[in-house]
């Protein structure tokens, strides 16, 4: 198989079997198996209607749902659903927004992640963690005091 595939992922997620996709789909079972467990190396067909049985675009497949959720939802949701648009990659489109809107972060980005040093992916990895986090809006009163006002409000 030329890339893992996250079909046990996906099913535990939607609450569905490989039985039960078998059983909507027609495709047989002990197929299914295969695909899960690497031995069958699956056709594009067959990869579409079992991502149209789950209700996500056949990309997706690829990746972990914990993954494709981290990326659509805020990191600090309780309950992150993934979107309603399961003919389209919803993520893949966003991404190509960001590209065309910021196009400096997605070369430097893309130069990071194409250099492979693990530590320099580790580095921005952190970073980049750190300004999602500050993106999300402070709640605390003494959020909004000028830089070096270290002390919390008397009120």
């Amino acid at each position: 198989m030329s890339r893992e595939l996250y079909l046990q992922q996906w099913c535990q997620y939607r609450h569905v079997s490989l039985a039960h996709i078998s059983k909507q789909t027609g495709i047989e079972l002990t197929s299914l198996e295969s695909v899960h467990n690497g031995s069958l190396d699956p056709s594009l067909s067959l990869l579409e209607t079992i991502a149209k049985e789950l209700a996500i675009p056949t990309s997706w497949l690829h990746h972990d749902p914990r993954v494709i959720l981290r990326l659509w939802n805020d990191a600090d949701e309780d309950e992150p659903e993934l979107p309603e648009h399961p003919s389209l990659d919803p993520i893949f489109e966003r991404m190509i927004q960001v590209r065309r809107e910021h196009p400096e972060l997605f070369v430097l980005l893309t130069n990071l992640v194409h250099h492979g040093d693990p530590k320099l992916i580790r580095a921005a990895h952190v970073n980049l963690q750190s300004l999602s986090k500050q993106i999300r809006a402070t709640t605390l009163p003494w959020g909004s005091r000028p830089p070096g006002h270290f002390e919390p409000p008397s009120d």
